[in-house]
């Protein structure tokens, strides 16, 4: 991601275009350790989770009892979803949706932003907004999930959340400096290349990882995932071409 949007930059922003993605990479690590986790994946009420897994407190059982073994999401409720991964895997799979959903934003606001703004935003927006939907659509007890939703690459906590904050990030810094007027022509699209292929192939892990096991879910769901993209791919050559 890091390399998508620095080549779509100015080449005085490179750099820093890069860091917002790496810094919201550490920022969101720490974060979901201490409460992001808790409050997206702990049994709490169908809107939130409560703090009871902060610190990641007691998702190292199955190391203690010798065994890799699996748990159960949404203990102690009427919706319990057993897995059959140790909750060290899922919360770390788990972190990774937490890590990239606040990168994708900083599209909407590059060049635009200070870098000690993007700090506050990424730790508030994690906690307030990304963790509560989190919940919602993939804790066993959330409501949306009570609907009957199935969210595997995290169309709805990922791209409709993040797509959605972009929007309302744009809309309060307004229009941009220069536009129309300076050349804001993309520093490196090679680098924006490589970044989208590179992401192309992270999102198997994204898309086949959500169904939890090496089976035909996970098969379909990485077939699906190249066949459409490959799809989108060409459907945007022929429109530029008849451009």
């Amino acid at each position: 991601l890091a390399l998508f949007y620095a080549g779509m930059v100015r080449k005085k922003n490179v750099l820093a275009t890069v860091m917002q993605s790496f810094a919201i990479c550490c920022i969101i690590t720490v974060v979901w350790m201490v409460a992001g986790y808790s409050l997206a994946f702990s049994t709490g009420s169908p809107y939130l989770g409560d703090l009871s897994k902060a610190m990641l407190s007691g998702i190292g059982a199955h190391i203690a009892k010798g065994a890799d073994i699996g748990f159960t999401l949404g203990a102690g409720s009427a919706n319990a979803t057993v897995m059959t991964i140790p909750e060290s895997v899922f919360m770390m799979f788990q972190m990774t949706f937490a890590i990239i959903t606040p990168a994708l934003i900083a599209g909407a606001f590059a060049e635009r932003m200070k870098f000690s703004a993007l700090c506050v935003f990424t730790i508030l927006w994690s906690l307030v907004v990304y963790a509560p939907i989190a919940h919602w659509v993939w804790s066993p007890l959330g409501w949306v999930a009570g609907l009957g939703a199935v969210d595997f690459a995290g169309g709805t906590v990922v791209h409709i959340n993040a797509g959605i904050a972009g929007l309302v990030c744009a809309l309060v810094m307004g229009k941009r400096r220069g536009y129309g007027q300076d050349d804001l022509s993309p520093f490196n699209l090679t680098y924006a290349v490589a970044g989208a292929s590179l992401l192309w192939v992270g999102w198997f892990g994204f898309n086949a990882g959500s169904a939890v096991g090496a089976n035909g879910r996970a098969g379909m769901a990485m077939a699906t995932t190249q066949i459409a993209t490959a799809a989108a791919g060409l459907g945007w050559m022929v429109a530029e071409w008849i451009r």
